[in-house]
């Protein structure tokens, strides 16, 4: 049985948005469900992405759920960045529970992002050191340099690309580009980062309906298909060396293509949205999809030679509850606009608060014919 995306709409993203979660979270449902030419009535099930501590309100879905449709209806809410929420819908799909589901979530809220962050690390080690998760981003970064051979350069030209790409998404919340140079002139935040190789908090809202494939089929003329969905957690008292081999992401991935069929992914995928909430995290995520091999990502990714985040990524937008949404959205435009891609793989994660304990999802979609 597949599963079949056949409407999806983004609203914002900006700084600061005047609308409030509900609000954005209706008119992006709104918007997916006259794509798919249905309403309300025709859903089976809502799934909402929030987390109170970005909503500034405890059980924020209760808020949201029905305006993505959920109103007397089966919902669920998932904290994450939208993947795992895309997931849960899937999971009620194959399980014959629905036949048409919702996911939707919106960013409107201002927090201290620190703070927020810093509630994520353990009470008794890190979080009295104060870490939270830009001050994480920086070491993580300062062990690609010492153990890779990277430069302080390769960084800000990894930044540079996807600052050109956003540039050119009209969706997108950053769309100044560039270059390489001014990324190594913006001041430093946590050493090896600078400014603007860390990503915004970004402010909008996201839907995509799914359907079962009988209905995707009926209802859409190029439905795209979910054909591999994987998740998996590092330790949260883990070592270092677990959070920088990225084990929770490597599991998730040998579920998503186990499920998909995928045997060789750096032959067979050819699109990639990324999580990458500081430039150099592409090169251990390339790597960890199986998109290369160990120490081949900076030129994979610089060389164009896959098409790595042509939104822009994270560093152009990065909503925190629904990121993984507009990755996802991203993706799917990629498969029905670019003839060189029909398979692509979506990697969403929560390191918007912070590394150690953190969950990985990955996303296989593929266009049809594939």
């Amino acid at each position: 049985m597949k599963i079949g995306i056949i409407g999806c709409a983004l609203v914002g993203f900006a700084d600061e948005v005047k609308l409030r979660s509900d609000e954005l979270v209706f008119k992006a449902a709104k918007a997916a469900l006259d794509q798919a030419g249905l309403t309300r009535e025709d859903l089976d099930v809502s799934v909402i992405t929030s987390l109170d501590a970005y909503d500034g309100i405890t059980i924020s879905n209760g808020l949201m759920a029905p305006g993505a449709g959920g109103y007397e209806k089966d919902a669920t809410r998932i904290q994450g960045g939208g993947v795992g929420a895309i997931m849960s819908a899937c999971a009620s799909i194959l399980s014959k529970s629905s036949r048409i589901a919702i996911v939707a979530g919106a960013d409107a809220t201002m927090f201290d992002d620190p703070i927020v962050s810093n509630a994520g690390y353990d009470a008794f080690f890190r979080r009295p050191l104060g870490m939270f998760n830009q001050a994480g981003y920086g070491l993580f970064a300062a062990s690609l340099l010492r153990d890779r051979g990277i430069t302080e350069k390769d960084f800000a030209a990894l930044a540079a690309r996807n600052y050109r790409a956003a540039a050119q998404n009209p969706n997108a919340h950053r769309k100044k580009s560039y270059s390489v140079d001014e990324i190594l002139e913006s001041p430093m935040a946590f050493w090896p980062l600078r400014q603007l190789e860390l990503a915004p908090v970004s402010k909008g809202g996201a839907a995509l309906v799914l359907a079962v494939e009988e209905k995707a089929k009926e209802l859409s003329r190029e439905p795209v298909w979910v054909t591999g969905i994987g998740g998996g957690s590092n330790p949260y008292y883990g070592a270092w060396s677990d959070l920088v081999d990225l084990k929770g992401l490597k599991h998730a991935c040998r579920k998503a293509y186990s499920m998909a069929g995928i045997k060789d992914p750096a032959a067979e995928i050819e699109a990639v949205e990324i999580h990458n909430p500081f430039a150099p995290f592409e090169i251990p995520v390339c790597e960890a999809l199986g998109l290369c091999q160990k120490g081949q990502a900076l030129d994979l990714l610089l060389g164009d030679k896959k098409l790595v985040n042509t939104s822009g990524g994270t560093l152009g937008t990065n909503p925190p509850a629904c990121g993984g949404y507009f990755r996802t959205i991203q993706a799917v435009e990629c498969l029905q606009k670019n003839g060189r891609a029909g398979r692509a793989v979506v990697q969403d994660s929560d390191i918007n608060l912070g590394f150690f304990g953190e969950t990985y999802h990955v996303l296989v979609l593929e266009k049809a014919g594939v």
